[in-house]
């Protein structure tokens, strides 16, 4: 935590809060508004019951018992539209910052780089875009509706509790700096527990994911067991954790009760004594007594915040951590490049935080348009890492990427994004259908386009079969098979019509002859783009162009596939590794004719 969040740990919770409710000025106004019209309303009770008592209990005066009466239910129900209004109003306010804390947090991740979303993980993303917006949330509401109402509450209730008698004042005093420092203490302990509580919910989330997402793995190899435990510890810390702050808020309560009881007790003591020597009469006791308990409850709101404000901040802490992090891409480029865009790299470099050795060292390489050009490495060779800087996911750590001879640093982002085409061999369909699915690619492209991208991809006849346009995609495209998400995701790529497509293994789940129909298809519809293929399997590169061997992210050799076979053992290995095995000789038929009498009788 940076020295700066040291000194001011709630400076982010205010900043946050307070950027969306400059938003929303009029229910801000609104909510104080009804505050003090329901916070007098509550003052102005105890006055009525002491002028009830006095004036009409004492004296015997029934119809000004009834008017007073009827005055005091008219104010009461006021106060109590008034507040409905203030939680209403209040409720509003913490959706829409809510709202706009997962808005910010959500656009913010996109303009991420790879590096960068990888380093905080989807895990902890998926928590604070969930649920520390949502504590953020429930916070301002807690502070609008109900701690705006405290210092009201407080402030006039010790004004006319004075008001009734200055002798019992040491009984409010003593109260208030009891109680204000018991919640203090409370929330001094409790905070760091709430920093804990909101890491601990991350860990689980993650065990959580990693095992529903490795499930099949987890029964192949029998390690149910061992996944159960490793879940019950995490489990179980977030348990004990959540169990001491519950313990801390439930020990916080009656403690105020019991402050609150033994400050009525000591004014009836008080007052009884003032009453006595006629400085009080019953009905300013009532009042007082009345106005004391308000006191007690504008202090015990606290109590509420006291349990929010700790997770709150640090729900804000780490949200502000996302928000303020830099997405790890400039985006201050405005070059503009019409035409066919040849791609070249020079001296690319890709480092990653932590790693020993670079995942692409050096790479110089250029892709012509109308070409495909191959790049083809082991597991771990920078065959991903190398694409990824095309569409800008990752940016170089040294040399450059240029599109139409410009550096990528210096065209507009989401022109050169626009521009470029990205699949990958993970690339998840999202929930849907088809046609929305491949309207991703461009939302204003007509059906016929859409049919045409089917079928370059080798996909026109199962859509057909399965429904046409409209049929259902589960998320992730769970019902379809992993070559044929991979089809789709190709064909949404040609219906963007890129000017560059980088294809990242997106041929892995497919057979060879429909990996070589699907890249003619390819080429047939983007006849001038640049392709830059990426495989591990030499017989879907062996048509390209022009092949580049990428060995421990270094270029080692480049050339067409016959030549490399030649020259080029790293490729050699990849080929004869891959091949088939030649099928074994048959057996020699038997001679024809009379059979040689070997000698041997039977």
């Amino acid at each position: 935590m940076s020295g700066a969040h040291a000194a001011r740990p709630g400076a982010d919770l205010v900043r946050l809060a307070a950027s969306s409710m400059r938003n929303r000025r009029a229910i801000v106004a609104g909510v104080i508004l009804a505050q003090i019209l329901a916070m007098a309303a509550s003052l102005a009770q105890p006055t009525f019951n002491a002028l009830i008592i006095d004036n009409g209990v004492v004296a015997g005066d029934v119809p000004y018992i009834e008017r007073m009466g009827a005055i005091m239910l008219a104010v009461a129900i006021g106060g109590l539209v008034a507040s409905l209004a203030a939680i209403a109003l209040g409720a509003a306010l913490s959706a829409g910052t809510s709202a706009d804390l997962r808005r910010s947090v959500y656009r913010h991740v996109a303009d991420f780089s790879t590096a960068t979303y990888h380093e905080l993980g989807t895990p902890t993303l998926l928590t604070r875009t969930s649920l520390d917006t949502s504590v953020v949330g429930q916070a301002v509401f807690l502070t609008t509706s109900v701690a705006v109402a405290a210092p009201l509450v407080t402030v006039g209730a010790i004004a006319m509790s004075l008001r009734e008698s200055v002798r019992l004042a040491p009984v409010i005093v003593v109260t208030a700096i009891v109680l204000s420092i018991g919640i203090g203490i409370f929330v001094v302990y409790v905070t760091p527990l709430a920093t804990r509580v909101q890491g601990a919910v991350d860990r689980v989330n993650r065990v959580l994911r990693e095992q529903l997402g490795g499930t099949r793995i987890i029964r192949a190899f029998r390690r149910e067991r061992a996944a159960s435990t490793r879940f019950s510890e995490v489990n179980r810390d977030l348990t004990a954790l959540v169990r001491r702050v519950a313990a801390l808020q439930l020990m916080l309560l009656p403690g105020v009760l019991l402050i609150a009881n033994l400050a009525s007790v000591a004014t009836s003591l008080f007052g009884a004594r003032l009453i006595e020597d006629s400085h009080l009469t019953i009905g300013g006791l009532t009042a007082f007594t009345g106005y004391l308990m308000q006191i007690v409850a504008g202090i015990t709101v606290f109590i509420a915040l006291a349990g929010m404000l700790p997770r709150a901040r640090a729900s804000a802490t780490r949200l502000a951590a996302v928000i303020n992090r830099p997405a790890g891409l400039d985006d201050d480029g405005t070059a503009v490049v019409d035409g066919p865009l040849p791609l070249t790299f020079r001296s690319a470099t890709v480092r990653y935080e932590g790693a020993d050795h670079p995942a692409v060292d050096a790479v110089s390489l250029t892709c012509l348009p109308g070409t495909v050009t191959a790049v083809i490495g082991g597991t771990s060779s920078g065959k991903s890492s190398l694409l990824a800087l095309v569409p800008r996911l990752l940016d170089p750590a040294s040399g450059t990427v240029e599109a139409g001879g410009v550096r990528l640093g210096a065209w507009h982002l989401p022109d050169l994004r626009a521009a470029v085409a990205h699949v990958g061999q993970g690339q998840s369909l999202v929930a849907g259908t088809v046609e929305s699915n491949l309207r991703l690619g461009d939302a204003e492209a007509d059906d016929d386009r859409l049919w045409r991208a089917l079928e370059a991809a080798q996909m026109a006849t199962t859509v057909v079969d399965r429904g046409g346009l409209s049929t259902e995609v589960a998320q992730g495209g769970s019902n379809f098979s992993g070559g044929q998400r991979q089809r789709l995701a190709v064909a949404r790529a040609l219906v963007r019509r890129p000017r560059i497509l980088c294809l990242d293994s997106a041929f892995s789940a497919m057979d060879r002859s429909t990996a070589e129909s699907v890249l003619s298809g390819i080429r047939a519809t983007l006849p001038e783009a640049t392709i830059l293929l990426a495989d591990q399997q030499v017989g879907n590169v062996r048509s390209a162009d022009l092949i580049a061997v990428l060995d421990a992210g270094r270029i080692v050799a480049t050339g067409r596939h016959e030549d490399l076979l030649t020259r080029c053992a790293v490729y050699r290995e990849f080929a004869q590794a891959q091949a088939a095995p030649a099928p074994a000789p048959a057996p020699a038929p038997a001679p024809e004719g009379p059979t040689v009498a070997t000698g041997v009788s039977r």
